[in-house]
């Protein structure tokens, strides 16, 4: 099977050629990671590394991108499987490992083009942004909203734009993100709705897969950007985003007053920042 049959129908958008060499790190291979790594696969990448030290599990598959085939198996394993049966000449490097506890992942952070980041916690999302500013490295991480309602996207752009901490010291003033952290959604009611589900376990359950979609989608249009931006040419027809960070809504849920509602931000670096104004030489 000829891989240049595969991408027969999208060649003409853009050349799947300059991709061949990019190097995608994905952190979290969940509902979002999985997904995302599956819209990458069909644009073309071919250099893939996926991080995730969790197992498939039931309660997943209605919302992943792997089935019930599948459950039991590392989502390393299974997102490579998903990966290699669209197209085999991909290249799948797997580290089943909890980054917040691995040693060389800023060496991991280094070796690629761009880091896509999809795991569902804080000191990850930071511990990447530390790690991919002082290396000048590009990251785009996303974020689904509890109960789907919308989310987030934010694409660092390393001498561009502001770093993860510098979009935290601005969001209390955008009218759409003040107030959406998942855990000040949820009320004592609702939890005693949701089958008396600890915070933590709220967090992960953030809606349906087509609510999950529309995130994944900006978060790979988001990654094809940062990697158009890394080339000596960007592919035909992908002009540059402006803008590097968006909340998403859903559906008409505080705070989005109407279904499909966004806000686009361009972010610059905020003086003062404490991670990236001290790399600024």
């Amino acid at each position: 099977m000829s891989e240049e049959k595969i991408f027969t129908r999208i060649e003409k958008l853009f050349d799947v050629g300059l991709l061949s060499d990019t190097r995608v790190l994905i952190v979290g291979c969940g509902s979002g990671g999985g997904n995302l790594a599956l819209q990458l696969a069909m644009s073309g990448i071919r250099n893939f590394t996926l991080i995730d030290k969790d197992a498939l599990e039931l309660e997943n598959v209605i919302r992943h991108v792997c089935g019930r085939k599948f459950i039991g198996k590392k989502k390393v394993d299974a997102v490579e499987e998903v990966l290699l049966d669209r197209n085999p000449a991909i290249n799948v490097r797997k580290l089943d490992v909890d980054i917040m506890h691995y040693d060389n992942l800023e060496f991991e952070i280094k070796n690629h083009t761009v880091i896509a980041l999809a795991t569902d916690n804080e000191p990850s999302r930071y511990l990447v942004n530390e790690i991919c500013v002082r290396n000048k490295i590009p990251f785009v991480v996303a974020r689904v909203f509890t109960r789907g309602i919308g989310g987030e996207v934010f694409s660092y752009r390393p001498s561009l734009g502001g770093c993860l901490a510098c979009l935290e010291r601005i969001l209390e003033r955008t009218e759409y993100r003040h107030g959406i952290r998942e855990i000040d959604l949820v009320s004592e009611k609702e939890r005693e709705l949701m089958y008396g589900m600890e915070i933590s376990e709220i967090k992960d359950s953030p809606g349906l897969n087509v609510d999950i979609s529309f995130i994944t989608a900006f978060h790979a249009r988001f990654l094809l950007d940062a990697i158009a931006a890394t080339l000596p040419e960007r592919p035909k027809y992908m002009q540059p985003i402006p803008d590097n960070y968006i909340i998403w809504g859903n559906r008409p849920t505080h705070p989005f007053t109407k279904h499909f509602q966004i806000q686009r931000i361009t972010l610059d670096p905020q003086e003062g920042c404490q991670v990236c104004s001290k790399e600024k030489k």
